[in-house]
């Protein structure tokens, strides 16, 4: 039989060992807890630091140039950075999480015979030329989960392969001309000066003397044909001065004959507004560009002169009610040899072109077909 002071010493004994049980792990509870703290100051700061690697990495892919767009293993877009927005069209938002091949209008890689160049479709519909490279992306575990492409836009350097392109065959050409001038106008100048005794000597009434003015008309007409060709293929020099827009549209109005024709010529040009231009240069860019609006009206109709500015440019419209330009022309209109005319020699605009570009300006047309064209000459302003 256990006596009563047993009892109550084994009583006690218990107690103290569940106080010191539960301090035990109340101490462990503590140090877990405070452990727990720590970890959650160190996951919350692991946290933003990979919040502020991802952000630095997007800065990076953002203020990149180049064009970036990454796909997974199935061909859907992941990243499209602002470069491949500002070329194709798209925003990241229309882009990722599209196919590639349905959004872009072929397969990601580019085909084994454009090597390192290809072409990828932009949201207007345009195939961009561009240079691009490839390169698989692969996890820790070296496992591929996915591609990206780096590409550039080469729509300013094919233009400019173009442009010199044409400058060497506008430099072939003015071989040929010079070489061609002067094979005709010897022999031209020595038909016009027989035709010029003939039409001496013929009485006005004489039927010989009508065929006599057409072999005048023919010669001189021949002999403008090459005074355009050497213009066209000649170099520029150009003389620039401040001179007011108003008196160069007066001094080309001078000039223009519309052989009475009942054609109203309306100059909305109001005196003081300036360009750094040479004025007999300028004179003939307006002269052929009047001298087209004219020649593109059947009968009576009209031509308006305007002009506005900006902080940089002023720009000159000649704008006509004739028969307007095809769309399918309208890109051609100011390349050499280029005219739906009978007549014409299709160097007039082309030879406005090439004086508007020597002065560091751009002419542009527009056009809708049966109602008329505009043609637009941008010059440096003249604070």
């Amino acid at each position: 039989m256990v006596e009563p002071g047993e009892d109550v010493k084994a009583l006690k004994e218990a107690f103290d060992l569940f106080t010191r049980s539960t301090q035990t792990l109340e101490d462990a509870y503590r140090r877990l807890e405070a452990r727990a703290r720590e970890l959650g100051l160190e996951l919350a700061a692991k946290n933003q630091e990979l919040a502020l690697t991802i952000d630095y990495l997007n800065y990076i892919l953002e203020s990149m140039s180049d064009g970036v767009i990454a796909i997974d293993t199935r061909g859907v877009i992941t990243t499209f950075n602002r470069a491949a927005s500002d070329v194709l069209g798209f925003t990241s938002a229309e882009a990722v999480g599209r196919v590639f091949h349905e959004l872009l209008g072929r397969e990601f890689s580019a085909a084994p015979a454009a090597a390192l160049s290809g072409r990828l479709r932009a949201k207007s519909g345009r195939a961009v030329p561009v240079a691009e490279r490839d390169e698989p992306i692969a996890d820790r575990n070296k496992t591929c989960i996915g591609y990206v492409k780096v590409f550039q836009d080469l729509t300013e350097i094919e233009a400019l392969r173009e442009q010199v392109r044409q400058n060497e065959r506008l430099a072939a050409i003015g071989e040929m001309a010079a070489t061609v001038a002067h094979e005709i106008r010897n022999p031209l100048g020595g038909i016009r000066g027989f035709a010029a005794l003939l039409a001496r000597d013929i009485p006005t009434d004489d039927p010989r003397a009508r065929l006599v003015e057409k072999i005048l008309a023919g010669a001189d007409n021949l002999n403008r044909v090459v005074d355009e060709l050497l213009e066209y293929t000649r170099p520029v020099e150009i003389r620039l001065r401040t001179v007011d827009c108003a008196e160069l549209v007066s001094a080309a109005l001078a000039y223009l004959d519309l052989g009475g024709r009942p054609i109203a010529i309306h100059n909305n040009m109001a005196p003081g507004l300036s360009v750094r231009a040479d004025p007999d240069k300028m004179r003939q860019v307006l002269l052929n560009v009047l001298l087209n609006a004219v020649q593109s009206i059947e009968g009576a109709g009209s031509v308006w002169i305007d002009a506005a500015m900006d902080a940089d440019w002023v720009v000159l419209c000649i704008r006509d009610s004739g028969c307007g330009i095809d769309p399918g022309h309208i890109g051609r209109i100011f390349s050499p040899f280029f005219t739906t005319k009978e007549k014409g020699t299709g160097l007039g605009l082309a030879v406005a072109a090439k004086i508007v570009e020597g002065h560091l300006g751009a002419i542009e047309a527009e056009s809708t077909p049966g109602m008329g064209a505009a043609i637009r000459i941008r010059l440096p302003r003249v604070a």
